[in-house]
């Protein structure tokens, strides 16, 4: 797989998605370019194909959600080989046949996640690469700041909103990297390596940028397209702004989390 290089992929995400988009698909697409995903290649959550348009190249093999509507429009974009409407706890696929699987902030919205994960074990070649990222065990803590909050005396209404906010985003699983370990580890899936990303302020950042992006939501229902005038978002002030957010070291703590996992060779398939 050929790497986009960094600010290519900070433009693709300016020209297409509203602004909180902006922030966490750069990061997350810069981390997941960094791993090396020999093909065939199962994209878990593909949506409208946008970011694997950003994190694919040279193109992927196989697409796989269960919206119909966002999987119109990525067979659209001509990433995928193959786009299928499908459960990712019930995949289609036979055993071993992929070798190299990702999933890019999809797990938190699966209720039954170990289906998922046992499924991907199953399609996955011995040896195989699983690339993933999600939220952590401190995202409702670092999405806003909760000091802030407090000093209004607005703190049992802070913990309210952020209780909402995860309603709004369906966020079902908010663990930590030993929890994700353990569950990957009893699929015969074996952590390569995992880190942190999405510092406190960048959350901070993300957050806030929900609101700036209700121009684009209006934008959508008028138009079809996030971003109608690209050159209005792929410029240098907002390359530039969205920069000073995302070019960041790796983080002690963050609100997201990334995993590169590897087939176990002598993995059972369930």
């Amino acid at each position: 797989m050929t790497p986009a290089p960094s600010e290519a992929i900070l433009r693709a995400h300016l020209r297409e998605m509203p602004l909180h988009r902006v922030i966490m698909r750069t990061i997350e697409a810069r981390i997941l370019s960094e791993v090396a995903l020999p093909r065939p290649i199962l994209d878990i959550g593909c949506g409208d194909g946008h970011f694997g348009s950003v994190l694919f190249p040279d193109g992927a093999d196989v697409g796989l959600d269960p919206g119909v509507a966002d999987l119109a429009e990525a067979k659209g974009r001509r990433v995928y080989r193959l786009v299928t409407a499908a459960d990712s706890g019930v995949m289609p696929f036979g055993d071993a046949c992929f070798r190299s699987v990702v999933s890019n902030c999809v797990f938190e919205h699966i209720p039954a996640i170990e289906r998922t994960i046992a499924e991907i074990a199953r399609v996955l070649a011995p040896g195989g690469v699983f690339a993933t990222t999600m939220i952590s065990h401190r995202f409702p803590d670092l999405v806003t700041d909760a000091r802030a909050w407090q000093r209004l005396g607005l703190g049992r209404l802070h913990r309210a909103y952020v209780d909402w906010f995860n309603r709004k985003s369906v966020h079902f699983h908010f663990d930590s990297p030993d929890t994700w370990r353990a569950r990957f580890e009893a699929a015969g899936l074996e952590v390569v390596r995992w880190r942190y990303y999405m510092s406190p302020e960048t959350m901070h950042a993300f957050h806030r940028s929900h609101y700036w992006s209700l121009p684009h939501l209006v934008a959508r229902r008028l138009t079809g397209r996030w971003v109608p005038v690209p050159a209005l978002m792929e410029n240098r002030f907002w390359v530039r702004w969205v920069s000073r957010r995302v070019d960041e070291p790796e983080p002690e703590l963050g609100g997201c989390i990334a995993f590169v996992c590897r087939r176990k060779p002598e993995s059972p398939v369930k």
